[in-house]
């Protein structure tokens, strides 16, 4: 595992090279969070850096670094006052975000200092109101080591080092809490960018040598001051001399892909609505664990503030987000979740134990995968979207094809239950996540689900009921058996037939007809609904 000084080094490196600046009041883009924060609530500036190239050294160009930082944009800048995007976008980039294009600064050490500049000041302004105050630093591109045994990340101007992320992010930073995400490799990881043989997938890796493992570690963790160390988050894409990986079934750098899932909300396991450092990793690498080749397996390194260990990455009752899907299944169901162009969106494999919210950001409308179905869901409302209200038809054969054929096929492919979480949380020293109150959102009127039969329980019911009405055919027949001695007794004292004890006999036997024929038909149809729920995933069924 990386010591936790380089690995700061190396995410922050990172980071300068993902930050694309971007005016936020542009509510299209959606630039800066429109509501003040509560009391209560940080009041948070992002500043998100991605940089594809790798010059001056030879380095192979990247494909998604500059697509990262646009979706991370997107995601983040709800959650904040204010957000900045430095990127410089390819052609295919440009295309699918057009409206970042005009709003992101160059990723060089000038336009990071003028970001880092403008969201002091307004952490500063902020403070002076008595608001607690957060400062998201993110970086995807490429990192290395230098000569010397400093990491760096790589920003279009030059290597960002970890001196730099010292004096120019962390110690002057005024915020309460730094959180610092870093998506990158160092000269001993390779990224194999779109277009490569085998479709693109197929991790490559660039063999150790000493020297670069003497990097790995560094002396003393000194490099900036104790207490600014204290307040600041780290969450990175790997913790070990291990690849980063490009996918492009995912369109994306895959820890960039984990990490977007995860900050949806799918991560939350106590469902209080606030994604800590410790669900968070524990999402990333669960979804990981069934993954064939253990190459392509990222070792993720998360280290909450020491002051604010249960501090949250994203809180979905402040992100920003109006619309949430529902994942209301009570069974496993494992989702991936596309934007309009195509492009994944999130992914999860919910247990179904209790329902899991996903925000919906920055599109108009989503498409949501499940097994062979899909639907098309368009959060025209505020609120929660329940999965279960939604549409599913059969998928084009065609869709996901890519994704199914390469090492990153088995993504998501056991579901995050707390089994999962507490094993994880029991090998390493990240806090339990905190518990408290559920996040659960008003249901969207379009999105409301469905009234569900129980079958089980109604079948249950219905064969205690025949069961009832059986008791009641034992005694009608008990009934007539007494009427008709009682109605021999007469006619042998007599003579004559009583008529109204024939009567008497008569409604007996009807009595004990009925009943007995009641009895054997609710108990076909309940022993049948009983069947029938075995034969159902959750035992229920939805009206229409």
């Amino acid at each position: 595992m990386l010591r936790p000084s380089f690995v700061l080094l190396c995410a922050a490196t990172l980071l300068a090279g993902h930050v694309r600046a971007a005016e936020t009041s542009s509510s299209s883009t959606a630039a800066s969070a429109s509501a003040s924060p509560s009391a209560a609530t940080p009041a948070r500036v992002v500043v998100v850096v991605g940089y594809n190239g790798g010059a001056p050294d030879p380095r192979p160009m990247l494909t998604y670094a500059d697509d990262d930082a646009a979706r991370l944009f997107l995601q983040l800048a709800p959650t904040a006052q204010r957000a900045w995007l430095l990127t410089t976008f390819d052609k295919d980039s440009a295309r699918a975000f057009p409206d970042l294009s005009d709003v992101a600064r160059a990723p060089t050490k000038d336009a990071l200092a003028g970001a880092l500049g403008e969201a002091f000041w307004l952490v500063r302004q902020q403070k002076a109101r008595g608001l607690p105050t957060e400062l998201v630093f993110a970086f995807a591109g490429h990192g290395d080591v230098d000569d010397a045994g400093r990491g760096f990340v790589v920003l279009a101007d030059g290597a960002f080092t970890r001196d730099d992320l010292a004096r120019q992010v962390l110690e002057p930073s005024p915020a309460d809490i730094n959180h610092v995400v870093v998506d990158a490799c160092s000269s001993y990881y390779f990224v194999k960018s779109r277009g490569g043989d085998g479709g693109g997938d197929a991790p490559t890796s660039v063999p150790l040598t000493p020297k670069l493992l003497d990097v790995l570690h560094p002396q003393g963790d000194d490099f900036v001051d104790a207490a600014v160390r204290a307040r600041t988050g780290l969450i990175v894409s790997t913790s070990t001399a291990a690849e980063v990986h490009e996918s492009s079934a995912l369109g994306a750098g895959v820890f960039s892909y984990l990490l977007r899932s995860a900050l949806t909300g799918v991560a939350d396991v106590d469902g209080n609505g606030r994604i800590e450092y410790a669900e968070t990793a524990a999402f990333l690498a669960g979804a990981q664990t069934t993954l064939d080749d253990p190459r392509a397996r990222l070792s993720i390194y998360a280290e909450p503030p020491l002051q604010r260990p249960h501090a949250a990455l994203v809180d979905l009752a402040h992100s920003g987000a109006s619309a949430f899907l529902a994942v209301d299944e009570r069974r496993p169901v494992h989702l991936r979740v596309l934007d309009p162009r195509g492009a994944p969106y999130a992914e999860l494999n919910a247990p179904g134990d209790k329902p899991v919210f996903m925000a919906l950001v920055g599109q108009p409308f989503f498409l949501v995968q499940r097994g062979d179905e899909e639907a098309v869901l368009v959060p025209r409302n505020a609120g929660a979207y329940a999965l279960s209200s939604l549409d599913f038809l059969p998928s084009p054969t065609a869709r996901g094809d890519e994704r199914a054929r390469g090492p990153f096929a088995h993504l998501f492919a056991r579901p995050l239950d707390a089994g999962f979480v507490d094993g994880f949380l029991s090998t390493n020293t990240l806090p339990t996540p905190a518990g408290g109150a559920r996040f659960e959102p008003a249901w969207s009127v379009a999105g409301t689900p469905p009234a569900r039969v129980p079958v089980g329980v109604v079948g249950g019911v219905v064969t205690a009921a025949a069961g009832v009405v059986g008791v009641g055919a034992v005694g009608a027949l008990v009934g007539n058996q007494w009427a008709f001695s009682d109605l021999q007794a007469s006619f042998a004292k007599t003579g004559q037939i009583d008529a109204a004890k024939s009567l008497e006999v008569e409604g007996w036997r009807n009595a004990a007809t009925a009943l007995t024929v009641g009895a054997v038909g609710l108990g076909l149809v309940g022993g049948g609904l009983v069947v029938w729920s075995l034969s159902l995933p959750d035992g229920e069924v939805a009206l229409p």
